[in-house]
C-alpha cells in the first residue's frame, strides 16, 4: 500500500536556477509543510502527504493549497464548499465602519465581494479552514446574534441545530483551570479594544481539546466594540506531540539516572566484595564464589559474602543480604559486612555475632540514613559460621536467611536450624548456634534468596530446583557446582542480586 502511494505521489516542486517565481513556489510549499508538521506533531514528509490529500479533496494543485495555508495570494481555481462553512457575501456592511486609524476585524477592512468572486472566495476560505484545522465565529455585540462556521461546531462538539452559544456562555465550555485565561481574553478584547491570542482547553463532547484562540474586536465609529471576530485552531496534535516529547525526555533522564546509579552500585560491589577467579584455598576447605547483579537497572545492591581464615585452625564463613537496592544499599552492605568480619575476630559464637549485628542495625549511625530512607529501618538477613578444619566441625547460625545446603555423595539436603527473623526487626531476636559435623568431600552451598526466589515461580519450586541441580554434580568441585546451579536456575535474577558461596571439605 505504501509503495502504491509513493508511486502516485507527485514530485515536490523544485526551483530551476535563476527562476525567482519558481523559488517562491518552493518556499511557500516548504513553509506550509513546516506549519502542518508542527500542528500534527509529525515529520515533514507526513505533513506533505497530508497537504497532498487536502489539495486533492479541494480539487486544486498542492502549490495553490500551500499558498492558501500560509496566507499567500495565489490565483487559484476552487470548488464551492458547503454554504454553512463560510459567510454569505454581503452587498453592504452590517455596522458603521470605524475610522481609518481604528482597529477592526476582516469585515472592517475587506471590500464587499463581487458576485463573480463569491464562489472562489468561499472555496478559498473553506480550504483554509480544512488546511489549518480552523473554525471561525462572529458575535454581534449590538444584537447578540452569533454566526459559526461548520468546522467550529466540530471543534466544540456542538450540534449545529443548537446554534452558536451566546458570548457570555462560551466560558461554559472552558476547563475550569483555564478560566483565568478566558477572562483575560475578554478583558483584552472588550476593555482594552486590542487583539488577543491565547490557548484554552475546552470540553468538546466527551473529550478535552486544546484550542488556540485568535480574536480581535470590530470597532464602531466611536471606537467601541461592535462585534468580535474569533478564530479557533485545533492545537491538540501539537500539544500531544509536546507532551510526548516531554515524557520521552523525562524517561530518557530517568534511564540515565538509573543507569548511573546501577553503575555506581556495581562498582561499589566490585571494590568492596572480592570475587576471586577459580577456587580459593582456605584451611581445610576449597572455596568458590559468584556474584550476579540483578538484570533490572533499579535492583542492584546489598548481597555479600565472607570467607576468611581467622587462623590455621578456624575459618569464618558468612553470607547475607541488606534490604534496599542501589548505591545506598551497596554502601550499607559494605558496613554490615565489615562490622561482622570485625566482630568475628573476637571469637564470639555465630549467634552472638548476629545478635551484636542486630544491635548495630537498631542503633544506626547517620551514615545509614540514605539506605534506610526516612521511615524504613535498615534490615538484613545473614548466615554466620565458624569452621574448625581439625575436627571438621561447622558451628553456624542464621537470621532471616535461607539455610546452607549440604551435598554429601549423591544426596543433597538443606541444613536444619531454628527460624531466625531478619536482623534489625526485633530488639532481642531468638538466635541459636547449630553444630554440623562434616566429612571429607562434603560440599556446602551458601546463597542469597535471589537464587531461588523469582517473580514467575513459587519459592518452594526454587528450592526443589536447587536441590535437584546440586544432586546432578556429586563429587564435582565448588566451581563446577556453582556454574551448574546457575545454569539450571536461570542465572541472573531480573529483580534481585544473587550471591553463591561453595566450600568443599578437603
Amino acid at each position: 500500500m505504501r509503495q502504491d502511494r509513493d508511486a502516485a505521489r507527485p514530485e515536490e516542486p523544485r526551483a530551476p536556477a535563476a527562476d525567482p517565481a519558481a523559488a517562491r513556489v518552493v518556499a511557500v510549499v516548504e513553509q506550509a509543510k513546516g506549519m502542518l508538521a508542527e500542528r500534527l506533531g509529525r515529520d515533514v514528509e507526513t505533513a506533505y502527504d497530508h497537504l497532498l490529500d487536502l489539495a486533492a479533496d479541494a480539487g486544486m494543485e498542492p502549490e495553490a493549497a500551500a499558498a492558501l495555508l500560509v496566507g499567500a495570494d495565489p490565483d487559484l481555481p476552487g470548488e464551492r464548499p458547503d454554504p454553512g462553512d463560510v459567510p454569505e457575501p454581503r452587498a453592504a456592511p452590517e455596522a458603521p465602519r470605524a475610522a481609518p486609524e481604528a482597529r477592526g476585524g476582516p469585515d472592517a477592512a475587506a471590500p464587499a465581494a463581487g458576485p463573480g468572486d463569491a464562489g472562489d472566495l468561499a472555496a478559498q476560505l473553506a480550504l483554509v479552514q480544512r488546511l489549518g484545522d480552523l473554525g471561525w465565529g462572529r458575535w454581534d455585540l449590538t444584537t447578540g446574534e452569533a454566526r459559526w462556521s461548520a468546522r467550529l461546531y466540530e471543534l466544540f462538539g456542538r450540534d449545529r441545530a443548537a446554534g452558536p452559544p451566546p458570548l457570555e456562555r462560551l466560558a461554559d465550555h472552558v476547563v475550569p483551570a483555564d478560566l483565568p485565561h478566558a477572562e483575560h481574553l475578554m478583558r483584552t478584547l472588550l476593555a482594552r479594544h486590542e487583539p488577543a491570542d491565547v490557548e484554552l482547553r475546552v470540553r468538546a463532547g466527551g473529550a478535552v481539546r486544546h484550542l488556540r484562540v485568535m480574536a480581535e474586536p470590530v470597532l464602531d465609529a466611536g471606537g467601541e466594540p461592535a462585534a468580535l471576530h474569533i478564530v479557533f485552531q485545533d492545537a491538540s496534535p501539537r500539544c500531544r506531540g509536546e507532551l510526548m516529547a516531554a515524557t520521552r525526555l523525562q524517561l530518557a533522564r530517568r534511564r540515565r539516572r538509573i543507569a548511573e546509579e546501577r553503575h555506581t552500585a556495581v562498582e561499589i560491589q566490585r571494590a568492596l566484595l572480592p570475587l576471586p577467579r577459580g577456587p580459593r584455598e582456605l584451611p581445610g576447605l576449597r572455596a568458590a564464589v559468584r556474584y550476579l547483579p540483578a538484570c533490572s537497572e533499579t535492583r542492584v545492591g546489598g548481597d555479600w559474602y565472607e570467607a576468611t581464615a581467622l587462623s590455621r585452625d578456624e575459618v569464618f564463613l558468612a553470607i547475607g543480604d541488606v534490604s534496599g537496592h542501589g548505591p545506598a544499599a551497596a554502601a550499607a552492605m559494605a558496613r554490615v559486612r565489615g562490622a561482622l568480619s570485625g566482630l568475628a575476630c573476637t571469637g564470639a559464637a555465630p549467634d552472638r555475632l548476629l545478635a551484636s549485628l542486630n544491635r548495630m542495625l537498631l542503633n544506626p549511625s547517620p551514615l545509614d540514613a540514605p539506605a534506610r530512607g526516612r521511615d524504613r529501618p535498615l534490615t538484613a538477613g545473614a548466615v554466620a559460621a565458624r569452621y574448625e578444619p581439625g575436627p571438621r566441625v561447622l558451628t553456624w547460625a542464621r537470621a532471616g536467611h535461607p539455610p546452607p545446603l549440604l551435598l554429601r555423595g549423591g544426596a543433597a539436603e538443606l541444613l536444619e536450624a531454628p527460624e531466625g527473623v531478619l536482623l534489625g526487626a526485633l530488639d532481642s531476636p531468638d538466635l541459636e548456634s547449630v553444630i554440623t559435623r562434616l566429612h571429607p568431600g562434603d560440599l556446602l552451598l551458601f546463597y542469597t534468596d535471589g537464587l531461588v526466589e523469582r517473580r514467575d515461580r513459587d519459592v518452594a519450586d526454587g528450592f526443589r530446583m536447587l536441590l535437584a541441580a546440586v544432586r546432578e554434580r556429586p563429587g564435582a568441585g565448588p566451581d563446577a557446582v556453582i556454574d551448574h546451579v546457575l545454569r539450571s536456575l536461570g542465572a541472573a535474577n531480573p529483580d534481585d542480586d544473587t550471591c553463591v558461596l561453595a566450600v568443599q571439605v578437603v
